[in-house]
């Protein structure tokens, strides 16, 4: 069994601090031993986490918090460490929990070079079984590309690839796959100085900056625009969605209609609100920052419980929910030393009226 205890620690760390006249509470909900860098929440609660291999071979890539520990979900060869990578995960980059379907969860397998590993999974979390498998060829998940999150609205799954750049678009009903924009700059992350947190700077073991392409991703509430970045700063994208799916388009014709909403700094993650605007988990300052269009942005909460702020999500409870993966203290971003200190929490942000009142209720 790869069960791992793991303390609840709900009521341990609590801060409270002004944003915009009115408080934010956060608590420790999980406090997991392997790094987590996304979690989704069902529409009962069921809370999820992709537990990429940032430092052990050994963690089960996918877990449910479940009565006070982190669990293998959905258990058997999904979570082994060992066997072909066609019927196990191989990295989990992403888990999403569309609030339209919130009894699907999708699964996002970054893939490490093999044929047939790198693959959108979906679970009914009803029956909690696989209900289906989407596996991209090398022509569309070439070498080095890696899947990194996703995004679902109606029949089509949209999809980063941050390994060399590109967008991903599948249709989940007949399963065919585009690959889209690889050729453009747009994808692709700009040069640029070494990020500093905290006083050190990011860099890689080899002393470089590492580079992420296209990682961030959204759709607009009205599910017209998609919207993506890179995660070291540098340019929120967006395009059409209707542009996306037009397969009579060609990839310069595409990439001319991909604008500009603007700068953005350096984010581990964001999260559409009702109102369009983006939450925002600023690397730099470990804060939780509000972006309205055009690039105007708001702190909304600071505390050094937020280390490498990822992926969000709403919860059935109104509340927020972000994954703490201690990225920059990892041997990627940390001259190759491991400077990270467990637990690694997920964090429920209760966030002010007017801003929870704007986060995407269930259905």
């Amino acid at each position: 069994m790869f069960r791992q205890m793991v303390s609840a620690l709900v009521a341990l760390y609590c801060c409270v601090v002004s944003a915009a006249q009115t408080s934010v509470s956060v608590e420790t909900v999980v406090a997991s031993p392997y790094p987590s860098n996304g979690a989704a929440v069902s529409g009962e609660g069921r809370i999820f986490l992709s537990l990429p291999h940032i430092l052990s071979s050994q963690s089960f890539s996918l877990g449910e918090y479940k009565a006070g520990e982190v669990r293998p979900y959905p258990g058997g060869r999904w979570n082994a460490s060992t066997g072909t990578t066609k019927n196990r995960f191989s990295q989990v980059n992403a888990v999403r929990i569309e609030p339209d379907h919130p009894s699907t969860l999708w699964v996002v397998d970054c893939g490490t070079g093999m044929p047939g590993e790198t693959k959108l999974v979906a679970f009914d979390l009803k029956a909690d079984r696989m209900s289906r498998v989407y596996r991209l060829n090398p022509n569309q998940a070439p070498l080095h590309s890696c899947l990194n999150d996703v995004r679902v609205l109606g029949r089509h799954a949209f999809l980063t690839e941050s390994g060399t750049g590109a967008l991903i678009v599948i249709d989940l009903d007949t399963g065919s796959v585009r690959r889209l924009l690889s050729a453009s700059s747009k994808t692709k992350a700009p040069h640029h100085p070494a990020l500093v947190i905290d006083g050190a700077e990011v860099l890689d073991p080899s002393g470089v900056p590492p580079v992420t392409h296209a990682d961030d991703i959204e759709i607009t509430p009205d599910h017209q625009w998609l919207y993506f970045s890179v995660p070291f700063g540098g340019t929120l994208w967006k395009v059409r969605i209707a542009d996306l799916l037009n397969t009579a388009l060609s990839e310069e014709e595409l990439d001319q209609r991909v604008f500009s909403d603007g700068p953005i700094i350096p984010i581990g993650g964001f999260l559409m609100l009702s109102d369009g605007s983006l939450l925002l988990g600023d690397l730099e300052h470990h804060a939780l920052v509000r972006r309205f269009a055009g690039g105007k942005m708001e702190t909304v909460f600071t505390s050094p419980l937020l280390q490498w702020p990822d992926a969000m999500a709403a919860g059935p409870d109104g509340k927020l929910y972000e994954a703490q993966p201690q990225a920059g203290s990892a041997p990627g971003n940390h001259h190759g030393v491991n400077a990270t200190k467990p637990p690694y929490r997920v964090l429920r942000f209760t966030l002010p009226p007017d801003l929870a009142s704007l986060m995407y209720r269930f259905q």
